[in-house]
């Protein structure tokens, strides 16, 4: 997977991290066909040992070189940094964002990502 890669080619220098938030396409929701093609089927998470469950998955599908963390039930986290379904960000040392793609599938952006980090290097080197 092309996340991968990336931090596998910059995780020396950058901090990367996945967060798992709530199911975008859960059996028990808006299911979509891509996740039927994939078999990808969960219903939603009532509990954080549930999103777990489902993030270990995931984990264990793309076998990521990056730590997965969980979003609590609240989905604090997809709500601040309004990631559903999925997004990708960049954020300095003091934790501001420094880029972010738009919502994803569509416009999820790994070039641009990949761009992103390589800048944030460049400014790290300054």
């Amino acid at each position: 997977m092309r996340l991968d890669y990336i931090a596998k080619e910059f995780g020396d220098r950058i901090h990367f991290l996945c967060v798992y938030i709530k199911e975008a396409h859960p059996t028990d929701g808006s299911q979509s066909p891509s996740n039927l093609d994939d078999e990808v089927l969960f219903a939603q998470p009532t509990t954080e040992d549930e999103r777990a469950e489902v993030a270990a998955v995931c984990m264990l599908r793309y076998n990521f070189s990056f730590p997965m963390v969980l979003d609590d039930m609240t989905d604090v986290v997809g709500s601040t940094y309004m990631a559903m379904p999925e997004r990708l960000y960049v954020l300095d040392t003091a934790g501001r964002v420094t880029w972010k793609c738009g919502l994803g599938p569509h416009l999820f952006d790994p070039d641009g990502f990949e761009a992103a980090i390589k800048q944030q290097i460049a400014a790290l080197a300054d």
